[in-house]
């Protein structure tokens, strides 16, 4: 066991959830293991074996007694960070773990994308309280994109018609990892010491073209795709529209639709891979698309 307490913000999301069942598969390896959920939501956890705060998000009461705070909040709770991060330190957590697990956003061809410009935030604010804050330390957790969404209906794919609508061109590189191996990295990653203010680990289970990305899902289920491409400029004008409705969560949306055929959907846009730093074999995607199609027809 080590000496971390770690304390989980968002354990009911889609990557919360795997998130915590791994902590709590690794739980004898930590000190501690805590969900953080505000008073109203705190009974829906009341049966996973896992211990419960129930707290505001911005008070420090709530992370008092922890080493460690993982964010895995969703795009709307993405901007309050910053506030999240201010009441931890002042609470004693020694290292805070950022909503990220996606593309490498220092890719200065994605960097002014508007789906990661609260994520962009994040970081420039774990860097300045990092450099005035002795002792404390930030991990930015950076995988490619999500196996499971990555071919989903958001990106154009009807899984019943077999057909796909794709914005950008054909042949675009891109690196996705799986969710449970994410959360697995994640977790892992807890016990990888480092020295300095903050890091950026870099892992991703598969790393190819979009259109060997496809091939690998129509191997799995056993069935041919006809991909259309679309303009990209088409998804730009959408976006337009939707800032100027002030519908955030849509310009949002619009913006991100670009990146999986962008060649920039990887997390090796700016430096390595670090996947030798963990001691286990990420699942590639032709496993992810029969495990998630087997499910979905159960």
């Amino acid at each position: 066991m080590t000496d971390i307490s770690v304390l989980l913000i968002g354990a009911s999301g889609a990557l919360g959830k795997p998130l915590l069942e791994e902590f709590v598969r690794q739980k004898k390896q930590f000190e501690r293991v805590a969900i953080l959920a505000t008073p109203d939501r705190a009974s829906k956890f009341k049966d996973l074996d896992a211990e419960v705060i129930a707290g505001s998000l911005y008070d420090p009461v709530s992370y008092r007694g922890f080493s460690h705070v993982i964010s895995a909040v969703g795009n709307a709770l993405m901007v309050l960070q910053p506030a999240m991060v201010e009441a931890a330190i002042t609470a004693g957590v020694r290292h805070f773990y950022a909503s990220e697990w996606n593309s490498d956003i220092a890719q200065r061809e994605i960097y002014d994308m508007r789906y990661f410009r609260d994520k962009q935030a994040v970081r420039a604010y774990l860097r300045a309280k990092a450099s005035q804050t002795p002792g404390f330390q930030y991990t930015l957790m950076v995988t490619g994109i999500f196996t499971e969404w990555a071919l989903d209906e958001f990106y154009g794919f009807d899984h019943k018609a077999l057909t796909a609508e794709i914005y950008g061109e054909p042949g675009a590189r891109i690196g996705v990892t799986s969710i449970p191996d994410i959360a697995r990295y994640t977790v892992d990653s807890l016990r990888i010491p480092f020295e300095g203010q903050g890091r950026t680990l870099r892992v991703q289970g598969w790393t190819g073209k979009l259109d060997g990305l496809i091939a690998e899902l129509e191997i799995a289920r056993g069935v041919k795709y006809a991909v259309t491409w679309v303009v990209v400029n088409e998804a730009k004008v959408k976006e337009e529209h939707a800032r100027l409705k002030e519908d955030d969560l849509g310009e949002m949306m619009f913006s991100i639709k670009t990146l999986l055929a962008s060649g920039h959907g990887v997390a090796d846009g700016v430096g390595r891979l670090d996947n030798h730093l963990f001691d286990f074999q990420p699942e590639i995607p032709r496993q992810t698309f029969a495990r998630v199609f087997e499910d979905n027809l159960a």
